[in-house]
C-alpha cells in the first residue's frame, strides 16, 4: 500500500499486522486511510495463509478518531456527492461492523490515546489489548456529536448499559487499568511488550482449526443479543453440523490423496 495512505502491512507466521502510520495527524482516520485499512483487511481475509489480524499503530497515539481537518474528497462522478467517513464506515450492508463481522479474528493493540472513533472502532474487534500508556476517551457530547460505529449497542454489551452511558454522557477519559477493570480491554501489558503480546495472541488463534475459529466467531456474532433460546440453540446445532461436515470432507480428501 502506498505511503500516501498511511497504512503499513506486514505478515508473520499466519498473522497479518496492519499498522496506522499517520502520526502527524495522530493516526486519525480520513477517507483515504479508511479505504486503505479496509483493503488491507480484505486482502488478509482472502489470503489462506493468514489466520488472524493485528491492528496496531506507530507513534505515541493509537488513533485520535476522525480527522475533522481532512481536505474534502472529490465528488463521485456518478452520484455527485463527496464521500466522507460517515457514508463509508456506516454504509448500509457494508459498514465497518459488517467488515469486521465477516473478517478473520482481529486483535487490537492499543498504545497511547484512543479518542472518539479511536475507541468505537475497536469495539467490533475480537480481542483488545492495551499498553500501560493507553487511555480511552469518549468526547462526543462535549464536541456536540454522538458515538458512532455501533458504539451505542456494542459499548453497553462490553461494559454494561449504565457504565457505558456514564462514560459517554460525561465525555470521560479512562486509563488502561480502569479500561481493563470494566472489560473494555481484556488485558494490560507494558508498552514494550504490546506488539509481541498482540502478535502472540493472533498466532495462537491462527494455529487453531480455521473452520472451528470461523464458526465460533460466527456463533457469537449471530447470537449477540439473541433472547429466544430455540433460535440460539438452533444456530449452535447448525454450527456443529457444519463442523462435522467439513471435518468429514477433509478426511475424504486426505484419503483420496493419500494424505
Amino acid at each position: 500500500m502506498g505511503d500516501e495512505h498511511y497504512i503499513l502491512c506486514e505478515r508473520t507466521d499466519g498473522v497479518a499486522i496492519i499498522s496506522y502510520d499517520r502520526p502527524h495527524r495522530r493516526n486519525a482516520w480520513d477517507v483515504g486511510m479508511y479505504r486503505a485499512l479496509r483493503a488491507a483487511i480484505e486482502r488478509a481475509n482472502a489470503d489462506n495463509a493468514i489466520g488472524a489480524i493485528v491492528i496496531a499503530a506507530t507513534g505515541p497515539v493509537f488513533c485520535a478518531g476522525v480527522d475533522l481537518k481532512a481536505a474534502p474528497e472529490p465528488r463521485d462522478p456518478v452520484t455527485g456527492k463527496r464521500p466522507n467517513m460517515a457514508t463509508l464506515a456506516m454504509a448500509d450492508g457494508d459498514s465497518w461492523l459488517h467488515l469486521l463481522a465477516r473478517s478473520k479474528p482481529v486483535v487490537a493493540a492499543i498504545q497511547g490515546a484512543a479518542i472518539g472513533a479511536g475507541v468505537t472502532q475497536m469495539l467490533a474487534m475480537d480481542l483488545r489489548i492495551g499498553a500501560e500508556s493507553s487511555s480511552f476517551s469518549f468526547p462526543f457530547v462535549r464536541l456536540g456529536t454522538m458515538p458512532e460505529l455501533g458504539a451505542t449497542a456494542l459499548l453497553p454489551q462490553l461494559i454494561g448499559y449504565g457504565r457505558a452511558l456514564d462514560l459517554c454522557l460525561n465525555a470521560a477519559t479512562i486509563d488502561a487499568r480502569e479500561a481493563e477493570r470494566i472489560g473494555l480491554i481484556s488485558r494490560v501489558v507494558p508498552d514494550a511488550m504490546l506488539r509481541d503480546t498482540a502478535i502472540a495472541a493472533a498466532q495462537a488463534i491462527a494455529g487453531f482449526d480455521r473452520d472451528a475459529v470461523r464458526i465460533t466467531k460466527a456463533m457469537f456474532e449471530h447470537n449477540r443479543g439473541e433472547t429466544d433460546p430455540d433460535r440460539l440453540l438452533a444456530r449452535e446445532r447448525d454450527g456443529f453440523v457444519e463442523q462435522i461436515r467439513l471435518r468429514r470432507a477433509a478426511i475424504d480428501i486426505a484419503g483420496a490423496t493419500g494424505g
